[in-house]
Order: C-alpha cells, then structure tokens, then sequence
C-alpha cells in the first residue's frame, strides 16, 4: 500500500485529499486536472466489469482535493477481501476524511421508482460478505465498527439539500446489497420490499463498511436505473440511464461537496 501511496502522490504532486468519490457503473465526474490508470499504481487491482474504466481522476471542486475513481472491485467477480478494501484504505492512506461510494441500484419501493436518485442513509448487508473477516488477526476488537454510525446524518442531510435545490427527484433511501451477480427473482423483490429497502445493488455496502474502518465519514448515492418489478433488467440498459442521469448526479455532488 506504502507504495500506491506515494505513486499517487507523485503522478498528481499532492501530499493529501479531502475526498474519495468511487464511481458506479457507467457514473463519471467529468472534468479532471489528472488521470492515472489503475495499471500504474502499484498493487492496485484491474477492473473487469464494463462501465467500470479503471481510473483515479483528481478533481478540485471549491476547495475542496477529490479523488473520484472510475472503476471499483465486486464481490460477485470472485474477489479477494483485500481487493474491496484496496480503494477505502488507499483513501484513507492519502489523508481523505470523507468517503463517498455511489452505484446503480434498481428501485424497489415504489417512492424509489418515482424518483431519481436517493441518498444512503442506511444498508441491508445481503451478500454474505464482509471485507473485514479476517482483520481480527492483526486489528482486534477494532473490527468491531458500529453499523448504526455507518452514513454520516449530517451528510446524508447536506446531499439531501443539494439534490432538492438543484430540482432532482431525490430521496433519503435503504440500500440492500446482494451478492450478484444476477438480479432478483419477484419473489425476492417481495422480500426487499418487506424489509424495508428501497433499491438493491451489488456494490456500496462493502465500501461503506471498510471504509467506516479505516475512520472515514461515510455517504453514498445511487442512481436509480431500472424498477425492480418490471420483468426486463440487463447491464446494457443500467449503463445507459446511469448515463442518462449521471449529470444530474454530478451537479448533487459538485453542490454538495461545496457544502461541506
């Protein structure tokens, strides 16, 4: 990791970063200052999902220093732990104090289907996995993070604002995380909804939770691409509305990361 560090602070001549954005399928940030592939920070992981590019992009929004990296680590991919912790603790290794994963999602609740994009503000960890097993060794109780404390509120709320200012459909939203890489029978939509979530993904919630270990203030955002109830769902049609809506993503992040 010693060695990623110091790559990325030579190829962007910056010591520390305010902010780490991890971008979702087909989700980008626009305009950079630098770009770095994957490929040239050591030890970093290679994506493999389309839509996932595989770039660290640094950006100054305000006054603010962001990492957005275009590309992230699934579990469904056959992954190791270490692998879907790479991008939180690099963050964190680079000084950033807020952490912030976005994705697609398929809305579940019909509020979800009605809108845009929601706001994290609490998971539904589904996939069987945690990238802190095995921490226990060399952490200790550590490991322990508290999973109420996971979203920031204050946050949660300040994304909340931006997206309503700016006039997007958004809403405060439960993400439940599935390990993938199928999407979900009706039968298991009926489920979801009767736990209480709004929209379902394959990603996030891993980042969220190792993030949280490594001591980063945490909120995510999604996309909502597609209405789990409808019997047509393919990665196609999720990159292309991510696409479609990603703008409007882009402006509640620029809002609100001015914000904080």
């Amino acid at each position: 990791m010693r060695e990623a560090v110091e790559k990325v602070k030579e190829l962007t001549g910056e010591e520390k970063f305010d902010v780490a954005v991890v971008g979702g399928s087909g989700i980008d940030i626009g305009e950079t200052e630098v770009e770095i592939p994957y490929s040239r920070i050591p030890g970093m992981p290679q994506t493999a999902v389309p839509g996932h590019r595989g770039i660290l992009k640094f950006i100054r929004i305000k006054n603010k220093k962001v990492l957005f990296f275009e590309g992230r680590f699934h579990y469904y991919e056959g992954r190791k732990d270490w692998e879907i912790r790479f991008i939180p603790e690099l963050s964190a290794e680079l000084g950033v104090k807020v952490f912030i994963p976005t994705c697609a999602s398929g809305a579940v609740s019909r509020r979800a289907a009605e809108s845009e994009i929601g706001v994290i503000y609490d998971h539904i960890n589904l996939t069987g996995r945690n990238p802190l097993i095995g921490l226990i060794k060399e952490y200790g109780s550590r490991v322990f993070v508290n999973g109420k404390k996971f979203y920031d509120r204050n946050l949660v709320e300040i994304f909340l604002k931006a997206g309503l200012s700016e006039g997007i459909k958004v809403i405060p939203a439960v993400l439940a995380a599935t390990l993938g890489p199928n999407y979900e029978t009706f039968s298991e939509v009926r489920m979801l909804e009767i736990l209480g979530a709004d929209c379902v993904s394959m990603s996030t919630v891993p980042d969220v939770i190792a993030a949280n270990f490594y001591g980063m203030k945490t909120v995510a955002l999604t996309l909502f691409t597609n209405d789990t109830l409808q019997p047509e769902a393919d990665h196609q049609e999720v990159l292309r509305i991510s696409h479609e809506r990603g703008e409007k993503l882009k402006q509640i992040l620029k809002v609100g990361l001015s914000l904080i």
